[in-house]
């Protein structure tokens, strides 16, 4: 049976014209319908290298979500994003079918040499699908 994951992803700028050009790459959250969870992630890879992405790396577990608890989980993780995100009816249809959509895409700057990496907010580079 299909279910909704959520992997999360940190993808290089490789040739995509999405992030800014002071931007080396980004994290984003990536939600996919899928069997499993390996199924899921090379989904969402797929997706962001097909958006000229250059993927590096998933980053922490990758989670299967209770599709009926999607409303909460948004207000919970992306309050600020609510109307930009599917809304439960479009994550029920997606079951259906192969579906891959992302949250927002938090971008990080290249960091200087001999310094640490320093993060954009959450609001500097959202995107949609």
């Amino acid at each position: 049976m299909r279910g909704l994951f959520l992997v999360n992803v940190k993808v290089g700028r490789g040739s995509n014209g999405i992030l800014p050009s002071t931007l080396a790459g980004a994290y984003v959250s990536a939600y996919a319908t899928a069997t499993d969870h390996e199924t899921a992630t090379r989904l969402a890879v797929r997706k962001l290298t097909a958006q000229g992405f250059e993927f590096l790396a998933t980053q922490g577990p990758i989670t299967r979500l209770d599709p009926r608890e999607w409303p909460g989980h948004v207000a919970q993780s992306w309050p600020e994003f609510i109307d930009e995100l599917p809304k439960q009816d479009d994550i029920e249809a997606g079951l259906e079918r192969e579906m891959v959509f992302f949250g927002p895409f938090v971008g990080y700057e290249r960091a200087p040499e001999g310094s640490s990496p320093r993060h954009e907010s959450p609001g500097s580079c959202a995107s949609r699908r």
